[in-house]
């Protein structure tokens, strides 16, 4: 039986498993957070339903983990609905994260565009990036995606870059970094010459914006790992 490591409304880990997932399968009921969270990593595709109705009340916690299991599960069509709730959302974390799932539900492309359009809230700009703090599986798109953000990013060539708090820059950066750091995403940047030149080039100038030790050594461990052989 698979055990999984899952965040609860309080942000802790706690542990999961396939049977209580089973559980949860026999019913119509909303997920709780842990559930969602472990129904994401485990795949469970036959959880979606639940998962949609985890999109409903007033727990943050539950309805942000819940938008995050539908983009892990890739249920493109729950796009529709993320936007439809985005809009009558009155939390607004709650609303700009639905947004920005449903643009990555519609591909890395649509993310992308969102991210670069001048006008783009920045907060909404941030939850994007913040998609792949999550068990997304990531496509060759997702790594074009994040390589082009932290090129952004470092040049600051966004308007809503140039107000950014250094908090909140290394922030996004390191969110990034996380993304690329994905196993799947070092496999696809393995095979990606021109998209993996580019980023050592990045990752060699990030001393240059942050003194945060924690993103440069991330930064060196995703440079040795998608350039071993």
């Amino acid at each position: 039986m698979q055990i999984y490591s899952a965040f609860n409304d309080d942000g802790v880990s706690v542990l999961v498993n396939d049977a209580e997932l089973d559980d949860a399968a026999r019913t119509n009921a909303p997920l709780s957070t842990e559930l969602a969270d472990a129904a994401a990593q485990a795949r469970r595709t036959d959880l979606i339903p639940q998962v949609r109705a985890s999109l409903d009340g007033d727990d943050r916690a539950r309805k942000l983990a819940a938008a995050k299991a539908l983009l892990a599960l890739d249920d493109r069509s729950a796009g529709e609905l993320l936007e439809t709730r985005a809009t009558t959302e009155t939390d607004t974390v709650v609303a700009k994260s639905f947004t920005a799932v449903a643009a990555r539900l519609r591909g890395p492309e649509s993310a992308m565009q969102l991210f670069e359009a001048p006008d783009t809230d920045p907060q909404l700009a941030r939850l994007l990036v913040s998609n792949y703090n999550s068990h997304l599986r990531p496509e060759a798109g997702d790594v074009r995606f994040l390589i082009r953000a932290l090129h952004r990013y470092i040049d600051r060539s966004l308007p809503w870059l140039t107000t950014l708090t250094a908090d909140l820059w290394d922030n996004g950066v390191f969110l990034m970094l996380n993304g690329l750091s994905n196993e799947h995403s070092v496999l696809l940047l393995r095979e990606q010459a021109a998209e993996r030149a580019t980023l050592a080039v990045l990752l060699a100038r990030l001393d240059e914006y942050t003194d945060d030790d924690d993103i440069l050594a991330e930064a060196r461990s995703l440079h040795a790992a998608m350039s071993a052989d």
